[in-house]
């Protein structure tokens, strides 16, 4: 056997094993599409997952367009996370050209009218963190029991995260919120807030005439309404809302900032949340 023959079929075993093995000397890398599920990967995957998240801070994912450079991170990925129930539903086409493993966060879970923001229920996404550490073992058997105790460790911190915030919210005598849109609903009867409506049934759409004055007297009618309006999105109606109707202005974050200490992880994002409803609800 010549040694360029002995070097092609060396160079063949090295692609085969490499493709075998997403590892194979470094990280696994997965994507995702919201920051908050790339927290919830790196809590689980720790030092042996490196995850980079497609939307930007300040972007929507309800309208995002992919670029090339999404396109590039994807290809080199081995994992793909994504929310479903439609939120990134742009990832479809990219999904068909590349072959991955894919985790979905709303799969399994029982969803209200579609509703994909289950990330702000720390207990849904408890749920899913078992089917997490299944995917990441089986694209890095070696990491199966790194990946256990730490899907374990994490599954722990969102229950006392829970705890926590129950607590903090259980005085508060404010019980009701008006929503922008509705990022809040699984937070919300997680912790017994009611929701007394949804002002953009659409994101981005303000409702007509009719349907404002509608709220006006909705919010008119219970003086300690919160009105939760998102970080990023346009808060005018919310504002006019507040000024006509009355109620109580909160600006809330569902997607976190890894620039931001204080909304860095999902568990900080929840926590930060929480202090703005407590925040705003007593100086009312």
């Amino acid at each position: 056997m010549t040694k360029m023959v002995k070097r092609a079929y060396l160079v063949a075993a090295i692609i085969l094993l490499t493709a075998i093995s997403p590892l194979y000397g470094e990280t696994l890398k997965a994507v995702a599409t919201i920051y908050p599920l790339a927290s919830i990967v790196a809590s689980v995957g720790g030092e042996r997952v490196k995850v980079k998240t497609l939307v930007p801070p300040g972007a929507s994912p309800h309208d995002y367009e992919l670029r090339p450079s999404d396109l590039a991170e994807i290809r080199k990925a081995s994992l793909l996370a994504m929310v479903g129930a439609h939120l990134d539903q742009w990832l479809d086409k990219a999904l068909k050209k590349e072959k991955k493993a894919v985790f979905i966060l709303t799969q399994g879970l029982v969803l209200e009218g579609g509703n994909p923001h289950v990330w702000l229920d720390p207990i849904l996404v408890e749920k899913r963190v078992p089917a997490l550490v299944d995917v990441l073992s089986r694209l890095d058997p070696e990491g199966a029991a790194y990946y256990e105790a730490r899907g374990k460790a994490f599954m722990e911190e969102l229950e006392a995260l829970t705890k926590r915030i129950r607590k903090l919210l259980a005085p508060l005598p404010c019980r009701e919120y008006l929503s922008q849109h509705g990022a809040w609903l699984y937070f919300g009867e997680r912790f017994g807030l009611t929701c007394l409506g949804v002002v953009e049934e659409v994101p981005g759409r303000e409702p007509g005439p009719r349907r404002f004055m509608e709220l006006v007297k909705l919010a008119r009618s219970h003086p300690r309404v919160l009105l939760f309006t998102d970080k990023g999105e346009n808060p005018r109606i919310m504002e006019v809302l507040a000024r006509d109707g009355g109620g109580i202005l909160v600006q809330m974050d569902p997607l976190g900032d890894p620039r931001d200490p204080v909304r860095r992880s999902l568990v900080d994002l929840l926590f930060y949340n929480t202090w703005r409803i407590v925040h705003a609800c007593s100086r009312h």
